[in-house]
């Protein structure tokens, strides 16, 4: 399965255009900002959730938190990031509340570190500071919200490795991040 890309790439995306336009008052780059972050959303959380029948009421926690820390992303940083990790923490929010532990969230995805960890961060300036796969796990998994079969299968290494990058990866960060915030 091929890589989703965006316009430019997983950090330059029409995402960053429209929010750049709705943050100088444009209401219809917003409107379309929140309905591509919409559908974005939605197929996030269909991958990590299979579709459930409270999916609708998560996407939609989403775009409300989208739009209450809107104020919280600095105009020079990419919009993905930023969107992925809200829409992470309300996932994981959500199986909270269903009494799902964090640890069995998907059998596919690393969950280990908590996404919100790193909310408001410079993502890429952190990946930046990881060994290249690591990063690559990371950002296809964390970031493109593949999970980590469709991530290995597109650079051609097996699940288990993939896996390893990305806990190791993430681990990784939560240390840069402790470190950054002493």
């Amino acid at each position: 399965m091929g890589r989703n890309h965006d316009q430019k790439s997983p950090y330059g995306s029409s995402l960053d255009s429209l929010m750049a336009a709705a943050q100088a008052g444009d209401r219809k780059a917003y409107r379309q900002f929140l309905a591509e972050a919409s559908d974005r959303i939605r197929a996030m959380l269909v991958r990590k959730t299979g579709g459930d029948s409270e999916l609708e009421d998560v996407l939609q926690e989403c775009l409300i938190a989208l739009h209450e820390k809107r104020h919280t992303l600095d105009p020079g940083r990419p919009v993905g990031p930023w969107m992925y990790a809200i829409a992470n923490y309300k996932l994981i929010d959500q199986w909270r509340k269903r009494g799902r532990s964090r640890l069995v969230l998907d059998d596919e995805v690393d969950m280990d570190v908590a996404a919100d960890s790193f909310a408001g961060m410079d993502i890429a300036a952190l990946l930046g500071e990881l060994p290249e796969p690591q990063a690559e796990a990371i950002r296809m998994t964390h970031i493109e919200g593949m999970t980590n079969r469709e991530a290995s299968e597109s650079i051609g290494i097996g699940v288990s490795a993939m896996k390893l990058r990305v806990h190791r990866g993430m681990l990784r960060l939560k240390e840069i991040v402790d470190e950054q915030q002493k």
